[in-house]
């Protein structure tokens, strides 16, 4: 049986809103991240993926264009 680690984590990716660019305040929990940035206010769930370069992180559904 895998146990689920219930630790919360914080971290900041560099350069990661989508919108204005500001570094992003993520938290990772049991539930999965979510980031809010304090530049802008952007809010998300973030997707992370481990790959065999490093984190990738995306976000689902992508910028819609005005």
């Amino acid at each position: 049986m895998t146990e689920v680690q219930q630790t919360t984590r914080d971290y900041k990716i560099p350069d990661g809103c989508p919108i204005c660019s500001a570094d992003l305040p993520v938290r990772v929990t049991a539930s999965g991240p979510s980031a809010v940035c304090k530049h802008c206010g952007w809010f998300g769930r973030p997707v992370i993926t481990v790959t065999h370069q490093g984190l990738r992180v995306s976000y689902e559904g992508g910028l819609a264009q005005a």
